[in-house]
């Protein structure tokens, strides 16, 4: 049984697959944040190494194992991974990582039929060790699995991208979300709907969401920092820029998350403008979006939305990312 929901085409295409004997030996598993990858590449090891013929059937002593993640063939790469190096933070995947995956993948499997190797942020890999990681690609030795996952495709190499079978994950339906959450997860329906809204169809973050109150909270206090920042002074917004340029050097992601939270806010101001209330994200937050709706024109509202679009082009360019952000606390309205 297939655990990952919402990416039908890219499960369906994956049975056809392992019934004509036909699988990929690597494959870029694409995708927002907490979209599914993991979980998809999980239900896509306890397959191949699955002892039952309706594959995976979630309850052998292989699909057991690699889900309470103790199987010794399937390995997760990554910047929490231990291997060399350990010890110390890490910013990339290293091509030491990719050498003892090297190393691991010229042996038979353990316990299983294939060995599989998840590399979790594979845009997170470093120049030598995407160049390193290209040589097994381009020869894979046999009953070796890769399988790539990343939130950034046109980060990573071309030559890496070609070398696998892409499988897109694209964010899924809110009502899709609400009822998995309230069927799964005994989420009552204005909560479900409520963590739909706000997971923007990452079904991993609305899991961990109606699991965890202290999500919710979280994003609660950073909206009323976004508020606070947005109506504050120059003074505030320039210190609130040298701090998310400051993560952002630090953590990529985390920071265009952070970024993607600002664009979601103004964006459900210029909604509440517009009357258009009911496709409002962040619904919590009504009455404040209203205030701030009710001090600024569309125009104002408009160019708040263009301004961060802008900014998030800046920092892919790779331009500096306080210069781009202190940029943009100019160009943002004051309600």
């Amino acid at each position: 049984m297939w655990r990952t929901f919402g990416h039908d085409k890219a499960v369906n295409l994956l049975k056809r697959s392992l019934a004509e004997g036909r699988l990929s030996h690597a494959y870029l598993l694409a995708g927002p944040h907490q979209v599914g990858k993991m979980t998809l590449a999980l239900d896509i090891a306890q397959a191949v190494n699955c002892l039952e013929d309706d594959k995976p059937c979630e309850h052998c002593g292989q699909c057991d194992r690699i889900a309470r993640g103790l199987h010794a063939d399937v390995q997760v790469v990554g910047l929490a991974s231990r291997g060399p190096g350990d010890g110390r933070s890490r910013v990339s995947i290293s091509i030491d990582q990719v050498r003892e995956v090297q190393r691991e993948a010229s042996l038979k499997p353990y316990e299983g039929k294939y060995r599989v190797f998840i590399f979790d942020g594979a845009e997170l890999l470093s120049d030598e060790a995407a160049n390193s990681l290209l040589k097994t690609l381009e020869e894979p030795p046999a009953q070796v699995l890769l399988l790539l996952l990343t939130s950034d495709t046109a980060s990573l190499p071309a030559t890496v991208v070609s070398r696998c079978q892409l499988l897109e994950l694209r964010p899924v339906a809110r009502s899709a979300v609400a009822g998995h959450l309230e069927v799964h997860y005994d989420t009552d329906g204005g909560k479900a709907d409520e963590i739909a809204r706000l997971s923007d169809g990452r079904l991993g973050w609305a899991i961990d969401a109606a699991n965890r109150p202290e999500v919710l909270e979280r994003l609660s206090e950073k909206l009323g920092a976004i508020e606070a920042v947005a109506r504050g002074g120059s003074e505030k917004r320039f210190a609130y820029a040298a701090d998310l340029a400051s993560a952002i050097a630090k953590d990529r992601d985390s920071g265009r998350r952070e970024l993607d939270t600002w664009l979601a806010w103004w964006r459900d101001v210029l909604l509440v403008k517009n009357g258009v209330s009911g496709f409002v994200t962040h619904l919590s937050s009504l009455e404040t979006l209203r205030s701030v709706a009710d001090a600024l024109s569309s125009e104002q509202l408009t160019q708040a939305v263009n301004a961060i679009h802008q900014t998030a082009d800046y920092l892919e360019s790779n331009v500096n990312p306080r210069l781009a952000l202190e940029n943009l606390m100019l160009e943002l309205p004051r309600p």
